[in-house]
């Protein structure tokens, strides 16, 4: 590396493909950093010829345009190479989080059938009939790969990535994503968020999520440097901001209920840009964060290229809008009869559309219909979110008009845990809802939460796993015989403790802090925090009390290792003494 920043003076290429887009980074720039993790760095030079070298090893695969190529890779320098190249090769990537329980993984390999599976040297893993591991090679440079050296042209329109969300019938859908839209992507967030050369943006998003795609792309258009870290690093809280500060991370984007545990562990530095996505951003969240740094408001369903819509910096005042439509989309807000209204559903149109759900018909033409303010054969994305026209043509996010449920920035299809919850023995009826930021699920049937939660864990990653569970004798309905889901009784936040109870004065204090930050009335020293409603963000709150409490430095990585009260106890007794 030359150490030296340079301007590019080329454009992001529209309507051409994600080869061509980093490609034309890489010439213009090659000495720049391109991906840091930890100690390693690599230029755009050598990801470049990284992605190439394992492009060729694709290709010799039988790995081409319409062919899906597995990631079953944890957040690395690895799978970002592992990504390019099945793009460069013409290929689609499917990730898979390793993380995930092994049904869901089968699940998702199955319904993709792909082609060729990629993971790390020594990962124990199967689902496709190629297998191969990804290391950094490091050797001479090696040339781009152009339609000659596919195995077929790669164009537009062909997938570049399939990313599977919640199903509403119980099992998840993949969504196929072609590479049109992310050139329109990537310009739009160059510009918006001021994204340059030196500028450097920590990849938050799991690559599980679409999320991670508005992260990659955007930042390689503009010549800058990705910054990727372990899934221990990005805990909001004390581990976040500490990395952002050390970094020097220039740009983030965070969902809004991650900037809480943020605020106690001293912020985020000012001059920041902030996007936050993922879910509702509260109008008390941007008064806080929009004062100081450029704080943007974006929204899209997995269905489009990650982003539909996105807001101008935020003043802080009034409630937040998600803004108008991003560059190369089309946007409409209408009623039941497809008529335009200020306020009703909103649909999505434009080369950013999702050509549609893999392997699944039926489910596709529910969801993607004919536009009537398009060209022939257009088509428009129905969102299932409601929305109004502000007086200053921004739109603003109302609610749902269906039953799909956002939690903690991620969308859930409530048949999709009903189903698993359905499939536990003693389990006869089963409804789940949102409240107050926690899934809770209501159950009918012979059966304990401490039977039925470890099941939900095999089958289900845990941000579908259920906060809190209410048993009932039987569900409300309503005259036409539905359940009547306004009609459920709100989650007590009375638990009886299970195992023994707390003895000692650390195991009390604890047990009480356990309790204060999951809103229950007590904690069993054996229970587990996450495994009693707690989850990431929790934890870093309890953490801070913690701290506060006792006056002692606790490390949010230690609360993991030891996340019951009998556990920690006996952490801190021994730093104690």
């Amino acid at each position: 590396m030359t150490g030296t920043i340079v301007p590019l003076d080329h454009a992001v290429p529209e309507a051409l493909t994600t080869p061509a887009l980093f490609e034309a980074t890489a010439a213009a720039a090659p000495d720049q950093p391109a991906v840091a993790m930890g100690a390693t760095t690599l230029t755009y030079a050598e990801l470049n010829s990284e992605a190439n070298r394992l492009a060729r090893r694709l290709v010799a695969h039988g790995v081409g345009p319409e062919r899906l190529v597995a990631l079953a890779m944890p957040r690395s320098i690895e799978f970002v190479v592992a990504m390019l190249a099945v793009h460069k090769a013409g290929g689609a990537y499917v990730p898979v989080d390793p993380d995930y329980p092994e049904e869901r993984r089968r699940h998702m390999l199955d319904s993709a059938s792909a082609h060729c599976l990629l993971c790390l040297p020594g990962q124990d893993v199967s689902g496709a009939p190629v297998v191969m591991s990804v290391a950094l090679a490091a050797g001479s440079p090696e040339p781009n790969l152009t339609d000659r050296d596919r195995l077929g042209p790669l164009l537009p329109g062909h997938p570049a990535y399939v990313i599977f969300t919640s199903g509403s019938t119980g099992k998840p859908k993949g969504v196929v994503v072609t590479h049109r839209g992310i050139p329109n992507l990537a310009a739009d967030y160059v510009r918006r968020q001021q994204l340059r050369p030196d500028s450097r943006l920590l990849a938050f998003a799991s690559p599980s999520f679409d999320a991670a795609v508005a992260e990659f792309w955007p930042m390689w258009a503009a010549g800058g440097c990705l910054v990727l870290a372990p899934a221990s690093d990005l805990i909001p809280g004390e581990p976040l901001a500490r990395l952002v500060r050390d970094q020097g991370i220039t740009h983030v984007t965070l969902p809004p209920s991650a900037l809480a545990p943020l605020e106690e562990a001293g912020g985020l530095p000012a001059g920041l840009t902030l996007l936050v996505a993922g879910e509702a951003c509260p109008a008390p969240v941007a008064q806080r964060w929009a004062p100081d740094r450029v704080m943007i408001n974006a929204y899209g369903p997995t269905e489009t290229t990650v982003a539909v819509t996105a807001s101008e910096p935020l003043t802080g005042d009034g409630t937040p809008p998600i803004g108008r439509a991003i560059s190369g989309v089309q946007t409409y807000v209408l009623d039941d009869q497809l008529r335009a209204v200020s306020e009703g559903e909103l649909y999505a149109a434009g080369p950013g559309l999702a050509r549609g759900y893999l392997r699944r018909p039926a489910a596709t033409a529910e969801r993607f219909l004919p536009n009537p303010f398009g060209a022939p054969g257009e088509r428009m994305y129905r969102t299932g979110d409601r929305v109004r026209v502000g007086a200053d043509g921004q739109l603003v996010f109302v609610g749902r008009v269906d039953e799909q449920l956002k939690v903690r920035g991620h969308r859930i299809e409530p048949g999709e845990v009903e189903a698993a919850l359905l499939a536990v023995d003693g389990v006869a009826q089963a409804v789940v809802t949102a409240h107050e930021n926690r899934l809770v699920a209501y159950v009918v049937g012979a059966v304990s939460t401490e039977e039925l939660l470890p099941p939900l864990r095999k089958q289900l990653p845990s941000y579908l796993v259920p906060d809190v569970v209410v048993s009932l004798p039987s569900l409300p309905v309503s005259p036409n015989g539905k359940v009547d889901r306004a009609a459920l009784p709100a989650p007590e936040t009375e638990r009886a403790a299970s195992g023994r109870l707390p003895q000692t004065p650390m195991e009390i204090l604890l047990a009480e802090l356990f309790a204060e930050v999951l809103g229950v009335s007590s904690v069993g020293v054996e229970d587990s925090f996450f495994e009693i409603g707690g989850h990431s963000l929790l934890a870093t709150r309890l953490v801070s009390r913690i701290r506060e409490s006792l006056r002692i430095r606790l490390r949010v990585q230690a609360f993991f290792d030891a996340p019951s009260v009998a556990q920690l106890a006996q952490v801190l007794d021994g730093a104690l003494t």
